[in-house]
């Protein structure tokens, strides 16, 4: 019926829910982790991406922030399926833009496939235009369409590397950083010089017999 990314860290509960969906008739491609599912995802082109937040390399904010940023993977209805469940979360899955937030431990196996069923049945607005640059295109270079789009996605999962809080520990803050390496040498620079310039004096002034 429908071709599903399934992107969960748990091996168990990647092989069940995928084994559900399944027995559904949709088709199930899996991804242990953001990173695996963008690349999967230009190259798979599923009709829906089931993720998990929490997990290893690239999380599932993220990856969800970098697919709506990405002009092929855009419209691919998303379903952010965690164990997060503060409302703050809640509101940052679907500020990113996710179709549906879902909660483990509040939904039975047959909830998930009811909402997914509710998700693929709900048509995107915004395919007609789409539609039309992709026949323009498709006629001499959809590979070359396919390599753009796996370009893309690499540019944005190393600049999310290069400067995201989640990798690097600690937020980027370029501008203090710069202010504080510059501004240390020049104060310590004057420091120095008055030491040695105080030492010669004391040695001369000793009275020779």
């Amino acid at each position: 019926m429908a071709k599903i990314l399934l992107v969960e860290d748990d091996s168990n509960l990647r092989e069940i829910y995928g084994a559900r969906l399944g027995a559904e008739g949709h088709e199930i491609t899996s991804a242990k982790d953001g990173e695996e599912a963008l690349a999967v995802a230009v190259k798979a082109k599923p009709d829906l991406i089931i993720s998990d937040v929490m997990m290893p390399k690239i999380s599932g904010f993220d990856m969800l922030d970098i697919l709506r940023s990405t002009a092929e993977t855009k419209d691919v209805k998303i379903i952010m399926m965690t164990a997060l469940s503060q409302d703050e979360d809640r509101k940052r899955g679907t500020d990113l833009g996710a179709d549906r937030y879902i909660v483990k431990s509040q939904v039975t196996l047959d909830d998930v496939v009811a909402i997914v069923n509710e998700v693929l049945s709900a048509k995107p607005t915004p395919s007609s235009s789409d539609d039309d640059d992709t026949s323009a295109d498709s006629g001499v270079g959809s590979d070359d369409s396919t390599q753009a789009t796996d370009d893309e996605i690499n540019d944005q999962v190393e600049k999310f590397v290069a400067s995201s809080p989640l990798m690097n520990g600690t937020p980027p803050t370029p501008a203090s950083a710069s202010a504080s390496s510059t501004v240390q040498p020049a104060s310590e620079a004057p420091s120095q010089p008055t030491t040695p310039d105080q030492s010669p004096p004391a040695s001369p002034q000793i009275p020779v017999a």
